[in-house]
C-alpha cells in the first residue's frame, strides 16, 4: 500500500513538471515575430558586452598591474617649458701692452704672430712691434696708420701726410705718394695693391695703387661726397669705406655729424650703402672684412655721455651688433671702451685698443669663435 502511494506521488510530480515546461514552450512559440526578434537582439547585445565586462579591472587591481609592469609603463608626458636660446659666451679681451701712452691703430702680421701699432705720445708718432703674447716690444721708426702686408713682412704707413712702406725691421723705406695729404693705407689680400684716402683740394676720395706707388687709380670723386677709410674684402674684389664726415688728417678735426658705411667694387662701380645710423659716425680700419663677410668698425656716438662701441655687421648690411661690451663698475659706469678693431687673416682673432676712461690706451687681442 505504501509503495503504491509513493508511485502515485512521483507520477503527479512528473506530470506537473511536464505541464509547466509545456506552458513555457507554448508561451515562447505563441509570441509575435517582432517580440521574438527583440528578445534575440537583446540576447546578442548581452553576449557581445560580456567579454568587455570580464576585462574590467578594479582600481586596486589596476595599481597592482602598473606596479608589476613598472619597466614597461609609459611615463606621462611632462609639459614642455620653452628654454631660453643659448648664447655664446662673450669674447674676453686679453691685454698685451701695459704702457702709459696713447696707443692707436694696431694691425696683425700675415700669420698672426706679431702686431704693429702706433704710439702718439711725444713729438711725433712712432711705430712699434710686439709679439701676440705680449713679449718682444720694440720701436721700428716714425709713422702712423700702419697696415701690415698680408703675405710678407712689409708695412705701409703714413708719415707727414704721405704713404710709405718699409720692412718690418724698419728698413727699406719707400715713399709712395706726393702732393696733397694721403693717409689710411690698407693692403689687398694678396699684397699687390694698397687702397688709401687722398685729401686733395676738394673732398677726400678713395684711391688704389700698386705696392711701388705706380698705377694710382681714383675710385670716388667729389660727386660721391666725402669718402675715406677704405678696406678690402676678404677676396679682394670689393672695398668698404665711410661716406660722410671723417677724421681730417691735415686739420686733425673730429667729425661733428653722422656718416655711413658703403661698399663698391674694386673698379669703383656698384657703390651702395649698407649702414646709416642717425646718431653716430663710423670708423673703418686696415683689415675690417673677414672671410665670413663680416665687417668690423667703430661706432662713435655724437652724444657726449655715450661711449664708442666695437661693432660688427654683415656685408649686406644685416645684423649690426656690438661685438664686445665695455667693462663697467658696480654703479654701471664704463671704466673703459674699445677702439680701432682689426681682423687677423684667419678671421678668428681681433686686435684692438682698450681705452681707460681718463687713462692710457693699450693693445688687446680677442679670440672669436667661428
Amino acid at each position: 500500500m505504501e509503495v503504491t502511494k509513493t508511485k502515485i506521488l512521483i507520477a503527479l510530480i512528473v506530470l506537473i513538471g511536464l505541464s509547466i515546461g509545456g506552458f513555457f514552450a507554448w508561451k515562447n512559440l505563441s509570441l509575435p515575430e517582432a517580440e521574438k526578434e527583440k528578445i534575440k537582439e537583446e540576447k546578442e547585445v548581452s553576449e557581445e558586452q560580456a567579454p568587455e565586462e570580464e576585462q574590467l579591472v578594479l582600481p586596486e587591481e589596476k595599481e597592482e598591474v602598473a606596479l608589476g609592469e613598472e619597466e614597461e609603463a609609459v611615463p606621462e608626458k611632462e609639459e614642455e617649458i620653452p628654454k631660453e636660446e643659448e648664447k655664446k659666451p662673450a669674447p674676453i679681451p686679453v691685454q698685451i701692452t701695459f704702457l702709459d701712452d696713447l696707443i692707436v691703430d694696431p694691425d696683425w702680421n700675415f700669420n698672426g704672430s706679431q702686431i704693429v701699432f702706433c704710439i702718439k705720445g711725444g713729438e711725433s708718432p712712432t711705430l712699434h712691434l710686439i709679439n701676440a703674447d705680449g713679449s718682444g716690444l720694440k720701436e721700428i721708426g716714425p709713422g702712423f696708420d700702419p697696415s701690415w702686408n698680408p703675405v710678407e713682412n712689409k708695412i705701409a704707413y703714413e708719415l707727414n701726410g704721405q704713404v710709405y712702406t718699409m720692412n718690418s725691421n724698419g728698413g727699406d723705406i719707400t715713399q709712395l705718394t706726393t702732393g696733397y695729404s694721403s693717409a689710411q693705407p690698407a693692403w689687398n689680400p694678396d699684397g699687390t695693391k694698397i687702397a688709401y684716402t687722398y685729401y686733395g683740394a676738394g673732398k677726400p676720395s678713395i684711391w688704389t695703387m700698386n705696392t711701388d706707388g705706380s698705377g694710382k687709380t681714383q675710385l670716388t670723386t667729389s660727386a660721391d661726397g666725402e669718402c675715406a677709410l677704405p678696406s678690402f674684402s676678404y677676396d679682394g674684389l670689393k672695398i668698404v669705406y665711410a661716406k660722410g664726415p671723417v677724421w681730417n688728417t691735415s686739420l686733425e678735426r673730429l667729425p661733428t655729424a653722422t656718416n655711413e658705411i658703403w661698399i663698391m667694387n674694386l673698379d669703383g662701380s656698384n657703390k651702395h650703402k649698407i649702414y646709416a645710423p642717425s646718431d653716430s659716425y663710423q670708423w673703418i680700419f686696415q683689415r675690417a672684412w673677414n672671410k665670413n663677410n663680416e665687417i668690423l668698425f667703430m661706432k662713435n656716438p655724437l652724444q657726449d655721455r655715450k661711449i664708442p662701441e666695437m661693432f660688427i655687421i654683415n656685408s649686406d648690411g644685416a645684423n649690426p651688433r656690438c661685438m664686445v661690451d665695455s667693462p663697467r663698475d658696480s654703479f654701471g659706469m664704463p671704466i673703459s671702451f674699445y677702439l680701432d678693431p682689426v681682423w687677423d687673416n684667419s678671421g678668428t682673432k681681433v686686435v684692438a685698443v682698450r681705452k681707460m676712461i681718463d687713462g692710457p690706451q693699450n693693445v688687446v687681442t680677442i679670440s672669436v669663435e667661428e
